[in-house]
């Protein structure tokens, strides 16, 4: 069986997003975590896959890790002013050094990215990987926010919102949507909290239209999505593969937890939502979705998020994600503890760390309180990362940086029947977390 080298730099849409374009305001999160994120891909490697990532992973973690059986190869980028350098995405880093990376990887190895960035393509010609993948228009076209807009149109899905060409324009929507409630503004290329408004009055429409207005001024052109805010109940997404053929491989449906439009979690839907969801045709619209997907270009790895309403009315496409996601994942991270008979909910904390904490601590600490998930102890999580807390290395900063660094340890918290069972898993581990002197802040 071929090798398949995983790799992907998260927060794909900044990278796909065009600097033309007007922003909305919002605040800054940190790149030390988006960077680190990629080691969370390791759920998704077979024993005689490679890991690729930014940073080298924590050796307790892997220890830990290959006593639950994950033991894939690990390959990190060799230079540091690389992995520092947040404006490189992984392809960058590996054409950086591309000589040194094809001795490590086998001949005829496969690939498989989080998502699609600008060399990819090269990548692949370069490292004579297997496999093809959609263009880079392609990609950015589907992932936009414009296109799920146009794609309920032509599946006739019930399609509240409208596209904003100007600030002009955005104030004219806004001020007739205001009428009935609040309105949600979105950046087609937003993700996860970044790029999304609620406006909730006149007034603050007003100015963040003077404040696209000022962008324009200076020469970028702003479209955006305007919709109501609908009174939604649940969150919930679909993950699918299309082949290069076109077939359509559904893989599971994940409900989410979302704190202010932002990702806080994932966990399996269960056998009666699934259910409902036959019966609402919800698999057929997934699979005519894909259909358009594929004749528009693309194949590989979809992500597609719902919705239902307090009025029991489904909305089956929110946004489109045309790339690897936190909900597959979960998935994967499912399939491992389903041989225990249980269910993984994937979610953060985010804390602070002082230089003296490290990630054998924490590992002790939860084993000595009997909450660290084992072949033998199957009550505690899965700690799936350590560079989205610690940053690089084995401590909480790199020299010079402040006292205290403010990260998300990214854990799975498996259950046997209800997700309460894993959100009580998790306050008991927080309480252990500041037992070590970690600041919690969620």
């Amino acid at each position: 069986m071929k090798s398949t080298v995983v790799l992907g730099t998260f927060d794909s849409e900044s990278w796909w997003r065009s600097p033309n374009r007007s922003m909305l305001p919002s605040m800054n999160s940190s790149q030390a975590v988006t960077m680190g994120m990629d080691e969370l891909l390791f759920p998704l490697c077979k024993e005689q896959d490679i890991l690729f990532t930014r940073q080298p992973m924590d050796e307790q973690l892997r220890s830990y890790l290959s006593q639950l059986g994950y033991t894939f190869t690990h390959v990190h980028c060799r230079n540091p002013v690389h992995a520092d350098d947040y404006t490189l995405h992984v392809f960058d880093l590996l054409m950086a050094d591309a000589s040194y990376y094809q001795q490590l990887l086998p001949t005829e190895v496969l690939i498989s990215p989080y998502s699609i960035l600008s060399d990819t393509s090269e990548l692949v010609r370069r490292f004579n990987f297997g496999n093809q993948f959609p263009s880079l228009d392609t990609v950015r076209a589907v992932n936009s926010k414009i296109y799920s807009h146009e794609l309920r149109q032509r599946l006739d899905i019930r399609n509240s919102s409208s596209i904003a060409e100007s600030s002009e324009e955005l104030l004219t929507y806004g001020l007739q949507l205001l009428q009935t409630g609040q309105v949600l503004v979105k950046d087609p290329l937003g993700v996860s909290g970044k790029g999304n408004m609620l406006i909730s009055g006149e007034r603050m429409l007003k100015r963040i239209a003077a404040y696209l207005q000022e962008q324009e001024n200076r020469g970028k052109q702003t479209q955006f999505i305007i919709e109501p805010l609908l009174d939604k109940t649940e969150d919930f997404s679909c993950q699918l593969f299309i082949t290069a053929q076109g077939d359509v491989q559904y893989l599971s449906v994940q409900k989410m937890v979302n704190d202010a439009f932002s990702y806080s979690g994932s966990y399996p839907a269960d056998a009666g939502f699934i259910e409902a969801l036959w019966n609402n045709h919800y698999f057929s619209i997934m699979e005519e979705a894909c259909k358009d997907l594929f004749k528009t270009g693309y194949h590989g790895d979809v992500c597609i998020d719902s919705m239902l309403l307090a009025s029991g009315e489904m909305v089956p496409i929110v946004e489109i994600n045309a790339r690897k996601s936190m909900g597959l994942i979960n998935h994967h991270v499912n399939q491992y503890v389903r041989q225990y008979s249980m269910f993984s909910f994937l979610t953060f904390i985010s804390a602070g760390c002082s230089t003296e904490v490290t990630m054998l601590q924490i590992i002790e600490a939860l084993g000595a309180n009997k909450l660290l998930f084992t072949q033998e102890n199957r009550q505690g999580i899965i700690p799936l990362g350590t560079n989205t807390l610690f940053g690089s290395g084995n401590t909480a900063f790199a020299e010079g940086e402040s006292e205290w660094r403010k990260g998300k340890l990214y854990v799975a918290a498996p259950y046997t029947s209800d997700v309460s069972e894993a959100f009580t898993l998790i306050h008991q581990v927080k309480d252990v977390l500041k037992s070590l002197a970690i600041k919690i802040y969620n």
